[in-house]
């Protein structure tokens, strides 16, 4: 289906995350086995919608690429024979967002994220489900072929029920692994990355790094000291933690990693630590955001800044489409059910795990075998999600419950279930219908 071509049909749920589709839009612009196709952008939002309308056509005509790009408010009319369809959305915004981590600070649950894990990642979890299912059911009528490539947050819960609730091909994918193989690299070891070489494994925004090389020479004996001598253990001291008490070093950074233990985000240990995350209060996701709406607007209102998306984002969906047209071998971090590839997780949890790409699909690689202690903290947020999943497509509060009590930053709340209750009456709008019984 895609070997051999060179044009494709490209449709972004979720298009009015305008800077997240220009970096995808101007790799695949960049790229030099696409000669050319169409860009179909959804967005329910009609003014983001026009604007990355306008931002993606400005870097089509810089470009010279031969693409066609057009915008639709809902999917149903967006979908027919598309070839990838990237999921970008947030069900409510960030708006929602910031009303999740009002919520449940009231209630006692302090999250530095609040995207992946704890109450936060769980009611997104509700919000979006839904949607993915809707979306991939459609998928199925209209282009069968297609793969789903998904970037919205939690991946787990996301590809999971994608893949059990669809016959839609989808993976998920994360720059953050691959982001601190950078780090490490260029920040701890000072050499080029390109020295440097990695295997991880694990669950999405909680990866470990299993082996490090330098020119072939096992580096990790040697982490330790360059980590304190590097000055990186005092940037990212909770992942320094993580790799003391665990063995592994952690990915993709404390921002992320803190929020899989309780023990860092408590509002005494927060103080006395002085941690640079702590409860979001978005001032820093707030100025990331006006850094893009300021990007945004020097591409449409004066046609500057094209350069800031056609220099390479980082993210890796274009490697894996040259792979599938192509034929070229490629190894990237992948987010699919677990088949035995980690042998001492549960089959069928997300993980996050490298694989060859070529022609023919992706093969993830296995026989890996984690620590145990950190396998069953990456199996624990697997089954965790199962649960969310199945409260979300059957709007059952009973299973909602069940993995909050077992989740580990609601464990810090007095009152879970009062926090559930409240987290689902502000969302109501966003919920299915049966939620209102």
């Amino acid at each position: 289906m895609f070997y051999g071509r060179n044009s494709f049909k490209f449709v972004f749920i979720g298009a009015g995350s305008t800077v997240f589709t220009l970096n995808l839009a101007g790799d695949i612009l960049t790229e030099k086995t696409i000669s050319g196709g169409s860009f179909v952008l959804v967005d329910i939002d009609e003014k983001k919608l026009k604007a990355a309308e306008l931002a993606v056509k400005e870097l089509v005509a810089h470009t010279g690429k031969n693409f066609t790009v057009e915008s639709h408010l809902h999917f149903s009319t967006a979908l027919d024979n598309a070839d990838f369809v990237f999921f970008t959305y947030a069900v409510g915004s960030i708006e929602s967002w910031k009303e999740d981590i009002e919520i449940c600070t009231k209630h006692g649950v302090l999250q530095s994220v609040g995207d992946t894990i704890g109450p936060g990642g769980m009611i997104r979890i509700m919000r979006s489900i839904p949607v993915a299912l809707e979306i991939a059911h459609k998928m199925e009528e209209v282009c069968p072929h297609a793969y789903i490539i998904n970037y919205t947050n939690p991946e787990g819960a996301q590809c999971y029920a994608i893949q059990k609730y669809s016959k839609i091909r989808c993976f998920g994918l994360c720059h953050g692994t691959p982001n601190m193989a950078h780090k490490l690299a260029e920040e701890v070891f000072k050499v080029d990355e390109k020295r440097f070489r990695y295997e991880a494994a694990g669950v999405n925004h909680l990866t470990w790094f299993t082996k490090m090389t330098i020119d072939g020479e096992d580096v990790y004996p040697k982490l330790a000291k360059a980590l304190v001598s590097s000055g990186f253990s005092e940037k990212e001291p909770i992942s320094s933690d993580l790799y003391r008490i665990f063995g592994l070093y952690p990915a993709p950074q404390d921002r992320h990693v803190m929020e899989f233990f309780s023990a860092f985000l408590r509002g005494k240990v927060l103080n006395e630590k002085n941690y640079e995350w702590k409860n979001n209060d978005f001032k820093v996701v707030d100025g990331w955001r006006n850094e893009e709406i300021a990007q945004l607007e020097g591409i449409v209102n004066r046609k500057e800044g094209h350069e800031n998306f056609l220099q390479g984002s980082g993210e890796t969906a274009t490697h894996f489409i040259r792979s599938l047209s192509t034929g070229e071998i490629n190894t990237e971090m992948v987010n699919v059910p677990n088949k035995g590839y980690i042998r001492n997780i549960s089959d069928d949890v997300i993980v996050e795990v490298p694989a060859y790409i070529d022609s023919f699909g992706i093969h993830p690689q296995g026989g890996i075998v984690l620590p145990d202690a950190i396998a069953a903290r990456c199996d624990s947020l697997g089954r965790e999600y199962k649960l969310l999943v199945e409260a979300a497509i059957n709007c059952d509060i009973r299973l909602f419950l069940q993995a909050a009590f077992l989740d580990p930053l609601c464990a810090t709340c007095d009152y879970p279930e009062a926090l559930v209750n409240e987290l689902v009456e502000r969302n109501l709008s966003y919920l299915p219908k049966s939620w209102r019984k």
